[in-house]
């Protein structure tokens, strides 16, 4: 099972560098980031948040070594081509 951790995702404006749309409701595949490394990840949400929006999701890691990097309170940025957003551990991983 691939670890899961509950974060909170703030999607950069269309005109700080962030996406031009909405994300489609239910999974954003992406790329995070601490500290110049980085993990894939698929975010998991409800709705279609905006640039600019915050909104909780469920992130699975994609290679569970990655865990301990994130554990609750660790900020990160979301890549997808450039930073799309910023996110912030709430809870550890299960």
């Amino acid at each position: 099972m691939l670890p899961l951790f509950a974060a909170e995702i703030h999607l950069l404006p269309t005109d700080a560098g962030g996406r031009t749309g909405h994300l489609v409701h239910g999974e954003w595949r992406a790329v995070l980031g601490i500290n110049n490394e980085y993990w894939s990840a698929r975010l998991l949400f409800s709705g279609n948040p905006l640039p600019g929006e915050t909104f909780p999701a469920t992130v699975q890691l994609l290679m569970p070594e990655a865990v301990r990097y994130f554990p609750v309170g660790t900020e990160f940025t979301v890549w997808e081509g450039d930073t799309k957003a910023t996110g912030r551990v709430l809870s550890g991983a299960a």
